[in-house]
């Protein structure tokens, strides 16, 4: 309008992956080691399960714990998975699951299991589910996702029920 001419640049679009938004936009980042452990899992088929929970102080998601697989007969009790999660804590669990379908052929899936108990405080349960997605993208490889707020919603039947597709 005062006679001089503005020019205006187009504006470079910027590419973010969407790990990177979604990460972004939780402030809560997994570790490093949260990746090289789900590698093993995932790779190596060295652990039956993970459990990570969120590093208030860190700022940080964590992992907490890894089952071990020794062999591949090592019989797997479910129950180890319940006893690891805290009754009054969230946690995310990657779990290899193991079922066989109707043709007798075995299938693996891995889980994603969010663990959220009702008796947590909403500021915790908003944590969690926020920051989420940044863990989820994260492990690339995963094949289905899970939530329970219930000891009752973990039963093995559940999970073979999922990894079936029925």
């Amino acid at each position: 309008p005062n006679g001089t001419q503005e020019r205006l640049l187009p504006r470079t679009p910027t590419r973010t992956t969407h790990a990177q938004t979604s990460a972004t936009m939780s402030g809560v980042l997994p570790t490093d080691q949260c990746r090289e452990e789900f590698f093993k899992m995932k790779n190596k088929r060295a652990y039956k399960f993970i459990t990570f929970k969120i590093n208030k102080e860190e700022g940080k998601t964590t992992t907490t714990e890894v089952l071990e697989v020794h062999k591949k007969e090592d019989a797997f009790d479910f129950k180890m998975v319940l006893d690891r999660l805290p009754a009054d804590e969230p946690r995310y669990v990657v779990m290899d699951w193991e079922v066989e379908n109707a043709d007798g052929c075995k299938l693996s899936k891995i889980f994603f299991i969010s663990w959220v108990p009702d008796t947590c405080k909403p500021q915790t349960k908003m944590l969690y589910a926020s920051s989420k997605l940044a863990l989820r993208n994260a492990l690339e490889g995963c094949h289905l996702d899970y939530q329970a707020t219930d000891y009752d919603d973990l039963t093995p039947e559940e999970f073979n029920i999922r990894a079936l597709g029925k």
